[in-house]
């Protein structure tokens, strides 16, 4: 006998009373134990993108109840327990910030900013076989992951001193290949420092080496919602009216979906390359997943409803005085600091190991930072800089 029939034989499942067969008070204590880590955690999580101040209480209900948006968001399915007329809202209201042509847009509700570049890159494939894809050594990294799981053939841009991609080096690597089609990823808020690739000087080199055909997908997870709430005169080029061809952003960031979630924007004129009709879901497959979730959509639908374009510039204003203060803070204390124009994220000198471990800090090459995500507050930057005073007396 192995051993899970040993256990079944010690604790028989009841089968007309399966609630007996539950060990309530480990279930409790465990959930317990866990609320109690994360509300700990909470005001010194600083250093990665998240947004914990949207109260999604008033959705609680709907996830007692199963949601699959299964299929194409704009074509209904066999399975009718989905959130799809919420999702197409949710890409309306997207594809309006992100300038994607009214008579000419798509987009879906993903699993997070690693599919929505995957989407992106096989899109590009989709229109360019032959293509070779660029993308610079600040890109996130499931670019390079993604491109190696595709073996699609790629090359590595250096990024200029300011974090962007080096677009001299780029024009260089195109010359090279001019005879390939291009595909290349920029991306709209690199993870250390928040750096924004211009996608419209991206699209010009393009022109100029010339590329004949090219696919541009704007990896915009963090900063393609805050971006698209400045006035475009304001801010730099990277979305659908500036010369991108796809772009995808995330739903927890931002937004503040308390699960992982993104969008992915294109035309529809360049996804109709993408999918076929299934007879058994009575929909077209034009998404990377089959079974998708339809509780993200419902989220994404309720923040963007309860906040409106006004509240989410708003925040984004917010935490763009917070990241200010911030960085004025870290000079004043004589703590070397930089931020990029319209970023959240602040760069700084490494501090001693237990105030980066405190405040969940992202550490790379000497550089830490912190992220003024919508309910950071200046109190908590306060006390991230009274903790960096009394380290450094230490």
């Amino acid at each position: 006998m192995n051993a899970d029939h040993a256990v079944n034989a010690d604790h028989p499942v009841n089968a007309d009373h399966p609630e007996a067969n539950v060990d309530s008070g480990r279930v409790a204590g465990v959930l317990a134990a866990l609320a109690t880590h994360l509300d700990a955690d909470r005001p010194t999580n600083v250093g990665f993108p998240s947004t914990f101040d949207i109260d999604y209480t008033a959705l609680w209900p709907f996830f007692n109840r199963v949601l699959n948006n299964v299929g194409d968001p704009f074509q209904p399915s066999a399975f009718p327990a989905n959130t799809k007329h919420l999702e197409q809202e949710v890409i309306a209201f997207l594809a309006d910030l992100l300038r994607a042509p009214a008579g000419d847009r798509w987009g879906y509700v993903t699993t997070g900013g690693t599919e929505g570049n995957e989407y992106g890159l096989l899109l590009g494939r989709s229109l360019h076989p032959d293509a070779i894809t660029y993308f610079s050594q600040a890109a996130h990294y499931s670019v390079p992951k993604l491109v190696d799981k595709l073996r699609m053939p790629a090359i590595a841009v250096r990024t200029a001193t300011d974090g962007q991609i080096d677009l001299r080096d780029l024009r260089c690597a195109l010359r090279t290949h001019r005879d390939k089609p291009a595909i290349v990823v920029a991306t709209i808020g690199t993870t250390m420092t928040e750096a924004v690739d211009d996608v419209t000087a991206i699209r010009r080199v393009l022109n100029d080496v010339p590329i004949r055909h090219a696919h541009i997908h704007a990896d915009a997870a963090l900063s393609g919602l805050p971006l698209a709430l400045v006035a475009p005169g304001c801010r730099p080029g990277f979305d659908l009216a500036d010369g991108a061809d796809s772009i995808s952003v995330s739903g927890h960031k931002f937004v503040g979906s308390p699960f992982p979630c993104g969008i992915v924007i294109t035309r529809e004129s360049l996804r109709s390359r993408i999918g076929a009709p299934v007879d058994y879901i009575a929909t077209a497959d034009t998404t990377l997943g089959g079974s998708r979730s339809g509780h993200a959509p419902l989220l994404l639908w309720y923040a963007i409803n309860t906040f409106g374009v006004e509240g989410l510039r708003a925040r984004a204003q917010q935490s763009r005085h917070v990241a200010a203060y911030a960085h004025a803070r870290l000079h004043q204390i004589g703590w070397r600091a930089s931020r990029h124009p319209h970023a959240f994220t602040v760069v700084f000198d490494t501090p001693p190991d237990p105030v980066a471990r405190t405040w969940r800090l992202a550490t790379s090459n000497g550089q830490s930072h912190l992220i003024c995500m919508p309910g950071v507050t200046p109190a908590q930057i306060d006390q991230f800089v009274a903790d960096l005073m009394v380290s450094h007396r230490s």
